[in-house]
């Protein structure tokens, strides 16, 4: 089944983009972002977009230790910089973001940047066709994986996330029958307190 949309990128983007320059330290972006209650922040250079810092790429460079205050967004930025054009769909907007594991997705036109569009933006404005799309893809997901010989406990919540008994992040979730998500190792334990009842 093929969702299609009429709903342009142009009608549900922000028309304001927030940039800074490649020299800006991420405190300046860490400011602008919370100046302008944003979650990204397109890095250009003379007019021309070189990427953009988000949230994640926060996360990144703590992660190797980094001291943020000290890094430039050139030097943290995610690039190249991924584009929808306005005329385009918000479902291929969607469809991109799924694709490339982003959020946000600058908004150029004829080589200059007119807007970004964020998934908040393609959910309120087109929430019913939204929903089928990720339910359509959660069935797809699902097809996959039982074609594939994943356990069907697992192939029914089919994501990664947090256990609900240890709390730990796990790539695989397990679905157990009290409707809780655990980890592969909690699954074992519980599996091994439910043997030890019933002797």
């Amino acid at each position: 089944m093929d969702i299609k949309s009429k709903i342009p990128v142009q009608d549900a983007m922000t028309s304001r983009v927030i940039t800074a320059s490649p020299d800006a330290t991420l405190e300046d972006i860490a400011k602008l972002m919370l100046k302008h209650d944003i979650g990204g922040v397109v890095i250009e250079k003379k007019g021309e977009p070189l990427g953009i810092v988000t949230e994640k790429d926060f996360t990144n460079v703590i992660s190797k230790g980094k001291n943020p205050l000290a890094v430039k967004a050139g030097d943290a930025m995610s690039s190249p910089l991924i584009t929808i054009d306005p005329e385009q769909s918000i479902l291929d907007a969607a469809r991109l973001m799924t694709k490339k594991k982003v959020r946000k997705l600058p908004v150029k036109s004829k080589g200059k940047l007119i807007g970004i569009i964020t998934a908040e933006d393609i959910v309120r404005v087109a929430p019913k066709e939204i929903e089928l799309l990720l339910e359509l893809a959660s069935i797809k997901a699902q097809d996959v994986m039982e074609s594939a010989g994943v356990p069907e406990e697992f192939a029914e919540k089919g994501s990664e996330g947090e256990c609900e008994i240890c709390g730990n992040y796990s790539d695989y979730l397990y679905h157990l029958e009290d409707g809780t998500y655990v980890c592969g190792e909690c699954r074992e334990t519980e599996e091994g307190k439910e043997e030890e009842e019933e002797l």
